[in-house]
């Protein structure tokens, strides 16, 4: 006999529309559908401010054969540039002051106006790997789904709960879903410290010293 597991629930979480319609079903009310973008939104921006880093590292290559390079567009912060040419080292982050003009090897960056700016010029093309933090892309009618959404829908639907009970004075439900979306966002935290940390114990390491 064959057994067949529905999986609609979880799908339905993981798209917009699905979001949209828990959050109606969960308070047993319908919303206008702009207030539930302001709800998901409103969320969005505070999983923007609380979230932690390595759950949000992502990688990216790079060609660096001019003084500047173009950031991804879901880019928040540097985490680390290494570049290779017979080897790899990592790249210094320096004051964009600091930034030098004669062409070599690339030794720093900065990240000035919206773009990485590399010290020394490249005199070549060289590869390279930027590994970013990066943004929350918003949920819109275009873009229905995003890696928090993916990975982890509760965090949107509890923060979005949050922001609709607020919006029909339902304390005690605020107070609820408030304790709900805080205890996702812990947990989050603890899994991205034990990834931060998964592996055998760091050790120091002297560059230079064989």
């Amino acid at each position: 006999m064959t057994i067949v597991i529905s999986t609609e629930d979880s799908v339905r979480f993981q798209t917009l529309a699905g979001l949209k319609a828990s959050i109606s079903s969960r308070l047993d009310r319908d919303f206008d559908d702009d207030d539930l973008a302001d709800f998901i939104y409103l969320a969005e921006r505070e999983m923007e401010r609380v979230l932690p880093v390595a759950a949000r590292e992502v990688t990216a290559p790079l060609t660096i054969s001019a003084q500047t390079a173009t950031l991804p567009s879901d880019f928040k912060a540097v985490r680390h540039i290494t570049v290779s040419s017979n080897g790899t080292w990592p790249l210094s982050l320096s004051a964009p002051s600091s930034l030098c003009s004669h062409t070599g090897c690339p030794n720093a960056y900065a990240v000035v106006a919206g773009q990485l700016w590399f010290s020394p010029v490249p005199a070549t093309a060289y590869s390279g790997l930027l590994v970013y933090e990066r943004k929350i892309t918003s949920l819109t009618e275009t873009a229905p789904s995003n890696w928090i959404l993916q990975l982890h829908p509760d965090a949107y639907f509890y923060g979005a709960l949050v922001q609709a009970a607020d919006f029909i004075a339902d304390s005690s439900r605020i107070d609820r879903y408030r304790a709900m979306f805080e205890t996702v966002i812990g947990q989050m935290i603890d899994e991205s410290e034990r990834y931060r940390n998964s592996g055998s114990p760091m050790m120091p390491t002297m560059i230079g010293v064989v």
